[in-house]
């Protein structure tokens, strides 16, 4: 299922000030040499043999081969590849094969040629994995290649050691509270990336959680401030805010918006303001993330429901055929609360009184429109996603939100989640239903089963019962380090134990 846009001779407003506060912000990445823990390392490489490496964990960084020789004197260059992968099953699919709708550009193996040996091979590309196979593809009958040593300069802005450890005396919850703060860490480069094998990029879905993540492990509420500074700075020509922006040299908005993701902008802000009470950054952005509510709200009929328009234009989740009219009602109905409390803290009583009636009347009509008494149907299809972000908004009373929930997920759905991001927001939808403890079991049957698989950091898209899906046509390009997927640590930390 394709998700992308693309907008001829996009020009991105910028705001100077705005991008210099973000600049400002930037951190200083810390770095260390790693070398592997374990491996199949033969002492010489002929053509077509292989030599793999284990760093025991998720890495990111900048790796450097040592290749010396042994035999006759080289006569001819050394021809071989160095494939990297976060999980070893990448190893098993032929990049050739490949013909999703993501570019092979993220496949992360490299061809190359050493024409003298011995040398020192330093990758220019910043690179994500646990493993690393260096192989032969030809090389002169006179010789052999000897692997002589790999390291990597891993890169971070924050030490994951530096979290202390869970402590529940849960050994399964710990360990997956140890594998979530692993992953927000390796995403935390200049920006809260995304992720650091693909996209690389600062997404606001996974900027919003990924700052709840980091509020209760590292609270680095300086990186939070940059990434909100990134996106106002640079946004469409209207004021929108980008679904993502490309961060790698001059921050720029990509020409992708996602209507929902547009919404979390306040949420986050709001969130960072309440954390840090940072009266500075409220009044830089204050007016910008109420226009993306204002937005949505113009986007509506008079009964305050979201138009087709919207709803076509939201992400929600990676499942296929998904009805999103109710999650995108859902969506507002959850975004308002944060505007108003945006709203409160800038003394602006007009705007709270607007986005309360706003919300009253949207509440009302998406219980009207979306609430058959039991269930949450949007255009006649059930679907856990629907209850969840119904239960979000507020549509459901306690009593109500509890059964929609138990009752679509115990049926068997042609729509289910796909995403640890949506998994996400149904912990959340549990808990303001009442139900801790279903969330906590679901925690555990979800992350857990990922920690079970043998992840050292959680995957982007992850069904238990089929380890090998992907939305982009080929499990090669999935990323298994990926920032919607650290919350468990949020949860753990400050809403369940």
């Amino acid at each position: 299922m394709e998700r992308f846009t693309i907008i001829e001779n996009f020009i991105p407003k910028n705001d100077a000030h705005l991008l210099e506060k973000a600049e400002a912000a930037k951190p200083v990445l810390l770095e260390r040499m790693v070398l592997p823990l374990a491996g199949n390392v033969p002492a010489s490489l002929g053509a077509g043999e292989s030599a793999t490496y284990d760093f025991g964990t998720h890495r990111v960084g900048y790796v450097t081969l040592k290749l010396g020789c042994s035999g006759s004197h080289p006569d001819a260059p050394a021809y071989f590849t160095v494939q990297f992968a976060e999980q070893r099953s990448e190893f098993e699919e032929d990049p050739a094969a490949y013909h999703g709708w993501i570019s092979k550009g993220w496949i992360q193996t490299e061809t190359l040629h050493a024409d003298r040996l011995p040398c020192v091979v330093s990758l220019p590309r910043r690179y994500a994995f646990r493993y690393v196979r260096l192989t032969v593809l030809d090389v002169s009958r006179k010789y052999r290649v000897v692997p002589e040593g790999i390291e990597c300069r891993a890169v971070s802005a924050v030490d994951a050691a530096s979290v202390p450890a869970l402590g529940s005396g849960d050994e399964m919850l710990d360990r997956i509270d140890a594998v979530a703060v692993k992953t927000l860490a390796e995403c935390m480069q200049d920006v809260f990336e995304d992720g650091p094998k693909r996209d690389r990029r600062l997404w606001l879905g996974d900027f919003r959680l990924q700052a709840l993540a980091d509020y209760a492990t590292f609270d680095r509420l300086d990186l939070v401030r940059r990434c909100l500074y990134l996106f106002a700075g640079t946004r469409f020509p209207d004021d929108r805010i980008a679904a993502c922006l490309f961060t790698d040299g001059e921050a720029v908005a990509d020409d992708t918006w996602f209507s929902d993701y547009a919404l979390f902008y306040p949420v986050a802000l709001a969130e960072y303001c309440q954390r840090s009470g940072d009266r500075e950054t409220l009044s830089d952005l204050y007016e910008i993330a109420q226009k993306q509510i204002d937005l949505t709200l113009s986007m509506t009929d008079g009964n305050g429901v979201v138009n087709h328009a919207f709803v076509e234009a939201t992400f929600i989740d990676w499942c296929i055929g998904l009805d999103k009219a109710a999650c995108a009602q859902g969506v507002l109905l959850y975004a308002l609360p944060f505007g108003i409390t945006l709203a409160e803290l800038q003394g602006d009583t007009a705007r709270a009184a607007r986005y309360r009636d706003a919300l009253e009347r949207g509440r009302a009509a998406a219980k009207e429109r979306f609430f058959d008494g039991q269930c949450c149907v949007s255009n006649g299809q059930i679907a856990p996603a629907s209850a969840v972000w119904l239960t979000l908004g507020g549509v459901l009373t306690e009593a109500e939100a509890k059964e929609a929930l138990h009752s679509v997920l115990s049926r068997t759905t042609a729509y289910p989640m796909v995403s640890p991001y949506l998994h996400h927001y149904l912990l959340e939808a549990l808990l303001k239903a009442n139900d801790p403890n279903a969330a906590k079991e679901h925690l555990l049957a979800y992350w857990g089963s990922m920690v079970r698989y043998g992840a050292d950091t959680f995957f982007e898209v992850w069904n238990p019962a089929d380890p090998d899906a992907s939305p982009y046509g080929g499990k090669i390009v999935n990323s298994f380090c990926h920032a919607w997927s650290c919350t468990p640590s949020y949860f753990l930390r400050n809403r369940l134990l």
